[in-house]
């Protein structure tokens, strides 16, 4: 069986995912994992692919659902319109901060995207008369359209998994052509990338303006499916999670994301019998996996499917 085939079981079963799910508490936690779905494959491009560390995306991803949450709140925007806007103010944004990111690498690199984060925060907290400050922005209306509204947050699963499948088709599509291949050279070594042509400056943009497209994306994917936005949502921590999305899955593979998804995301709540030692446990859990598994999760995957699969051909 190829390929295309499985690529269609695949989705035929995600969108049969809403059918098993028994409440809307588990409803929203599998679209949050969507989001985070599109949330860490941004980051897997800028990180993963391009070597360019970042523990500012909580700051891109609160700029989409903010723009997302006073366009639609002030004006009435709807879905597309506040998407549109918000790729192209967070894309301007990743632009301030990718130019002098450039004269900076490894943790001081980590420093001045995390500055860059709290900056966002700040200002999230502080310009009041647009943002509402600590009390957040309230009454965001669903998605229509197409005279369609996803007011149910199974009819929202469906939009956020058009957006994963189309975030994770481009991925795949950019990695496979030559600014992929560009990324990846610069991952392995800036200067012998620059020696063979490649323009490095220029792909480093590139890859922290795309990967804030992501948390556009996002951003107001979950702007519109919570209604709601504040600050608290996107702070140093949100970053963190973004980022162990990646490396949980598997830095630098197309499948990883997914992997990092479901398992930040879920995980948490399985380890809620544990109580207020809940997040040390979560914690411990994740160090094990960066110990044991530092290519991520899905290699080791791939290899016990292979396994797998000598044994039935045997």
């Amino acid at each position: 069986m190829n390929k295309k085939f499985w690529l269609v079981i695949v989705l035929a079963a995600a969108c049969a995912i809403p059918l098993a799910v028994p409440n809307d508490y588990i409803q929203q936690i599998v679209n949050m994992i969507g989001i985070y779905i599109i949330l860490g494959t941004g980051i897997n491009i800028l990180t993963g692919y391009t070597g360019q560390l970042s523990l500012g995306q909580a700051a891109f991803f609160g700029i989409g659902a903010y723009v997302t949450a006073i366009l639609n709140t002030w004006t009435g925007a709807q879905f597309f319109v506040c998407l549109i806007a918000s790729i192209l103010i967070t894309g301007a944004a990743s632009l301030v901060l990718a130019i002098p990111a450039l004269k900076v690498k490894g943790p001081y690199l980590a420093l001045l995207t995390q500055g860059f984060g709290e900056i966002i925060r700040i200002v999230m907290i502080n310009w009041t008369p647009v943002t509402n400050g600590t009390a957040g922005i309230l009454k965001i209306e669903s998605p229509r359209i197409f005279g369609f509204t996803f007011d149910t947050l199974t009819r929202y699963f469906y939009l956020t998994l058009f957006f994963v499948v189309l975030g994770l088709l481009y991925q795949k599509i950019l990695i496979e052509s030559r600014t992929g291949r560009a990324f990846i050279a610069i991952r392995e070594d800036s200067e012998a990338a620059e020696l063979t042509g490649i323009n490095v400056t220029t792909y480093k943009i590139r890859s922290f303006v795309l990967s804030s497209v992501y948390c556009a994306v996002a951003g107001t994917l979950y702007a519109m499916m919570i209604r709601y936005v504040s600050p608290d949502t996107f702070i140093a921590n949100t970053s963190s999670v973004i980022l162990w999305t990646a490396i949980v899955g598997g830095f630098g593979t197309l499948i990883g994301p997914i992997i990092g998804g479901v398992v930040m995301q879920t995980l948490p709540e399985l380890l809620r019998f544990c109580g207020n030692w809940r997040l040390v446990v979560y914690g411990i859990i994740l160090l094990i996996v960066i110990l044991h598994f530092p290519g991520g999760l899905y290699p080791y995957i791939q290899k016990l499917l292979a396994f797998f699969k000598r044994k039935g051909s045997r």
